[in-house]
């Protein structure tokens, strides 16, 4: 099966103390590169999470957004005890010093600077972290069905592009032989007419006809075009990451092309590789897209 790189899952899950949604989206990337966004609790969870994507993604850039609620508050109130005890002493202190009553009345510690402290709730990765690789498998498997079912409409598109290009070779070499004929018979009547009234031996100039014919034949060019699109089927059978070697074969039967083209130097031969390139370069796009 052939999987795109392109996709996108969602997903939301909740207890009765938390609710955590989970988006993940992917686009095509040469390597495995995770670009994530979630709450401050969770930083300490990251390398998980991302062992988490592995195993289901092997290549491409990831974007995972996570957004939590929790019953929880978020932050706890606490007396800075230590800052407390050192204020009350000072105020003893400063009241015998100066035959002060010595009561000290609880509102005016409360009102002194920094006796009370916020501390953010540590509790929340605790129960966020079951939610939270609950809501990643629920949206790396909606990811997974998505990439799945793109990666079948692409392998159509392909296969059928495979079919023009195999039609394309197909006609290139049935017109070969033509070609090849009037190439020699052309360069034949050259020579034939450049040595008129010149004594030659004629088997030497013969065989330098053939030496001139045989390099305009391009029989091992579609051989190896052949050889290429059979690679690139077998490639596309087996499934799998399959997007470097079906580009590298791309690379491949667009030089065989090219080299077709110079060799043959037939207004129909060319044509027929112009449109071969053509096609290469929409299945090149196409194979971009493959994981």
């Amino acid at each position: 099966m052939l999987v795109s790189m392109t996709g996108f899952g969602h997903a939301e899950v909740s207890n009765r103390s938390a609710r955590v949604s989970v988006e993940i989206r992917t686009v095509n990337h040469r390597y495995f590169d995770v670009s994530s966004k979630f709450p401050k609790a969770l930083l300490h969870r990251e390398h998980e999470i991302k062992e988490l994507l592995k195993q289901k993604i092997s290549r491409g850039r990831i974007s995972i957004s996570i957004t939590a609620e929790t019953e929880l508050p978020k932050f706890n109130v606490a007396i800075n005890l230590p800052l407390m005890e050192q204020y009350v002493a000072q105020l003893r202190k400063f009241a015998n010093k100066h035959s002060l009553p010595t009561e000290i009345d609880i509102n005016t510690l409360a009102g002194l600077p920094e006796v009370f402290e916020l501390q953010e709730n540590q509790n929340d990765a605790d129960v966020l972290w079951p939610l939270v690789k609950k809501g990643t498998k629920q949206a790396l498997a909606a990811l997974v069905k998505m990439r799945e079912d793109e990666g079948k409409a692409l392998e159509a598109d392909i296969r059928s592009r495979i079919t023009r290009v195999n039609k394309l070779i197909k006609k290139v070499e049935r017109r070969a032989p033509k070609v090849q004929a009037h190439h020699t018979k052309a360069l034949k009547e050259r020579v034939a007419k450049l040595m008129e009234g010149v004594r030659v031996d004629r088997d030497r100039w013969m065989t330098e006809v053939a030496l001139l014919a045989d390099r305009l034949d391009f029989t091992e060019e579609t051989t190896r075009l052949n050889s290429h699109m059979a690679q690139f089927k077998a490639c596309l059978d087996r499934g799998g990451p399959v997007s470097k070697k079906l580009t590298y074969l791309l690379q491949e039967i667009h030089r065989e092309g090219t080299t077709i083209s110079s060799k043959a130097a037939d207004a129909e031969v060319v044509e027929h590789m112009v449109s071969l390139k053509e096609e290469t370069e929409k299945l090149r796009e196409q194979v971009q897209n493959l994981e």
